[in-house]
């Protein structure tokens, strides 16, 4: 790669689309800490993670779903060149899998919430309405998605980085 690409990082994304890139941040960090702990708990105490859980779920969800609106609609800062065709594309792929990643995980949740009897049992306090782990689908493709997500921010993460590195651009400029 050739330090010699220069972005222009004074076209910035809409302060709109800033805030809810950094509120989704924030939520899906929490949101997949809130999951691995309710990993291995019994019902009683899975109960009172999963409220949380499913509340910042459907607001991600609901955020994802404005995000994505507004990215067809609201004017954007070019894609970023990193002086790869490769890397050019591999940007490409990552930003678009999220928005997709994240409203999979969001169906799959709510999904989960219905055909497991979270949504029954949360609503009546009769936690005997869960089915078990085992027989919800759902839940573990929900689980894949979630892993599949944090694995595409920690790449996401290492690029910023290694563009700062390589190019010598602070592409955090855009998106602050």
């Amino acid at each position: 790669m050739s330090s010699s690409v220069k972005n222009d990082l004074n076209d910035k994304y809409s302060k709109g689309i800033i805030i809810i890139h950094w509120l989704s941040a924030l939520l899906i960090i929490s949101i997949f800490i809130l999951g691995l702990s309710m990993d291995g708990l019994n019902v009683n105490n899975k109960i009172e993670l999963l409220k949380p859980h499913a509340v910042l779920g459907l607001l991600l969800f609901i955020l994802t779903i404005i995000r994505s609106i507004m990215f067809f609609k609201s004017k954007r800062p070019a894609n970023l060149k990193t002086g790869s065709k490769f890397n050019d594309k591999l940007v490409i792929i990552i930003h678009n899998s999220f928005y997709i990643l994240l409203l999979l995980i969001g169906l799959s949740g709510i999904v989960t919430m219905f055909i497991g009897g979270y949504l029954d049992a949360l609503q009546t306090t009769n936690l005997s309405l869960i089915q078990s782990h085992d027989d919800i689908l759902s839940i573990k493709v929900h689980g894949f998605l979630s892993f599949l997500t944090m694995g595409l921010v920690f790449i996401h993460i290492v690029g910023a980085i290694k563009h700062f590195i390589m190019i010598k651009e602070n592409t955090l400029k855009r998106i602050l």
